[in-house]
């Protein structure tokens, strides 16, 4: 039979074939096709597993192939793979008379550990044909998200004959598999167009925190309505300790549940990345990142030697925070500007460019100066305009052209800490979604799904402007001096209070916010918050 292991290149990855050759001399274990140290590794690890594990390993020497050889491969999710191939080989392990795609780390006493990426080659090996999937039994719930029934968990290399001899049908799989079943509406599928899921709230980092938090902040409240709603960027700036990231790490529990797609992409992303907890189905809940100012470009954008996906692919579908926006590298920011537009990072190396998603929400905090004194009662900012001016420029008027909704953070009054909780998420969380499914019937079939997605060639069609708020908004928007990328951002936004307002035509008053959101952030009006 045909064993296939999986190598982790982008996000889809490639099948990579073990064969095993049996020849007459010195044993040994000669193994080819770019292993990295990880995989060179197995050799000893594989002759103690099968040693432990009952079986005994051929005293010949062997060749185990991995192909293509053109690919390196690397991490220790080889090592289950090239022992089954070595025991069917040896004739130790009979033949299923399929292709069986195989992942695991072994440990001396032939037990298998999970690993990372399983999704994503499960994905690939239901793309090439592949009709069995063994993996470590804590990674089983992942697996059968993809592949169902013909997924198999085993605990160790010695359940491996047990297990070759049920898929020949000669006894029960049922002891492979887990007691609950999986969703009943889905069905399995060679691509992610249609899906098994085990419902998983893995990913949702708000930690369950609630919008009532927030007392007073009237204007940060519905911004954050307006930004979950439509999907836009956001940038929030005041003194420190106002409740901007306190604000921005409540925004991920307003948004609505991932839909199947979007559950098996963020899932895989995360799979990838190592994140995905064990024994973990499919993340239902839109994930929330928050990197330190001090991540590296390949922690925020993804690559490095390992060609990982980064801090801004683990947030897609969900809201990636920079706290402390202005002390991140100015390569680091710069090179958001690509995934916002586009929704996917592309990764170049000399050898291979790799791709992953990367559709998330952006939210920026940071302090209205170098001090944080400015616009805080009581309190003297000895920050220059020049100083100020050079604070602002670390995040680049490119990145800031992006930024959809610009909101300062006052400190909130006494007699507003006073009062009593706000409104909770759940009810904010009700209008994003109706104003969510107004956006998903209205785009249909179309290529995105909510305004902020909206491409400037459909802004004729999607934004239309009632007359009155048609000429309020060119006067406004020239006196602001607006750009094109500006003015399309202004009405995306527009589009979305309409959407929560549940009109069908943009009117004067959603014109009228959509620019009082977007007009803080061009030239001194940063720090001369009225």
């Amino acid at each position: 039979m045909i064993v296939y292991a999986f190598e982790p290149l982008g996000f889809e990855g490639e099948l990579v074939t073990v064969e095993v050759d049996l020849r007459r001399g010195i044993p040994s274990v000669d193994l080819v096709g770019l292993p990295d140290g990880a995989v060179k590794e197995a050799r000893e690890r594989i002759r103690a597993a099968v040693r432990n594990s009952g079986f005994e390993f051929p005293l010949e020497r062997l060749l185990i192939s991995l192909a293509p050889a053109g690919v390196r491969k690397g991490g220790a999710s080889f090592d289950l793979a090239m022992a089954l191939a070595v025991l069917v080989a040896s004739g130790q392990v009979p033949d299923v008379g399929s292709p069986v795609l195989a992942l695991g780390e072994l440990e001396l006493s032939g037990r298998v550990r999970p690993v990372s990426g399983v999704l994503s080659a499960i994905a690939a090996g239901l793309r090439a044909g592949v009709p069995s999937f063994i993996v470590p039994r804590g990674n089983l719930a992942e697996a059968r998200a993809l592949a169902g029934d013909s997924a198999y968990a085993i605990d160790g290399l010695f359940d491996s004959v047990r297990l070759a001899a049920a898929l020949r049908g000669l006894g029960s799989v049922e002891a492979f598999r887990p007691q609950a079943d999986p969703d009943p509406r889905l069905r399995p599928s060679p691509i992610h167009d249609t899906i098994r899921s085990e419902a998983s709230d893995e990913g949702s980092l708000d930690g369950g925190a609630d919008m009532a938090d927030i007392r007073g902040q009237a204007g940060l409240r519905r911004a954050m309505e307006v930004a979950a709603a439509g999907g836009h960027h956001m940038l929030l700036f005041g003194p420190p300790g106002v409740g901007k990231s306190m604000a921005a790490r409540r925004l991920a529990g307003l948004l609505p549940d991932l839909d199947d797609d979007d559950a098996v992409v963020v899932t895989t992303l995360h799979s990838l990345a190592g994140t995905l907890s064990e024994r973990s189905g499919l993340m239902r809940r839109p994930p929330f990142r928050a990197p330190h100012h001090g991540a590296s470009a390949e922690g925020i954008v993804g690559g490095g030697r390992s060609r990982k996906p980064g801090e801004i692919s683990l947030a897609h579908g969900g809201v990636l925070l920079l706290d402390e926006a202005a002390e991140f590298r100015s390569d680091v920011l710069q090179s958001l500007r690509e995934p916002l537009e586009d929704g996917v990072v592309s990764i170049v190396r000399a050898d291979r460019v790799v791709a992953y998603p990367s559709r998330f929400m952006l939210v920026l905090a940071c302090n209205p100066c170098p001090c944080g004194n400015l616009g805080r009662r009581g309190a003297v900012c000895l920050c220059s305009a020049e100083e100020i001016r050079r604070y602002w420029k670390r995040l680049g008027g490119p990145l800031l052209d992006r930024i959809d909704l610009r909101v300062p953070v006052k400190p909130a009054g006494p007699s507003e800490l006073a009062s009593g909780p706000g409104e909770p998420s759940s009810s904010i969380k009700a209008r994003v979604e109706r104003a969510r499914a107004r956006q998903l019937n209205r785009y249909g079939s179309l290529p995105f799904r909510l305004n902020a997605g909206i491409p400037a060639s459909a802004i004729e069609t999607f934004c239309a402007l009632g007359s009155e708020a048609r000429v309020s908004f060119s006067d406004q928007a020239e006196s602001a001096g607006f750009s094109s990328r500006a003015s399309h951002s202004t009405l995306r936004v527009a589009r979305t209070i309409a959407d929560l307002d549940e009109a069908s035509r943009i009117e004067l008053k959603h014109v009228n916010e959509a620019i009082q959101l977007r007009r803080y952030g061009d030239g001194d009006v940063y720090w001369l918050i009225p």
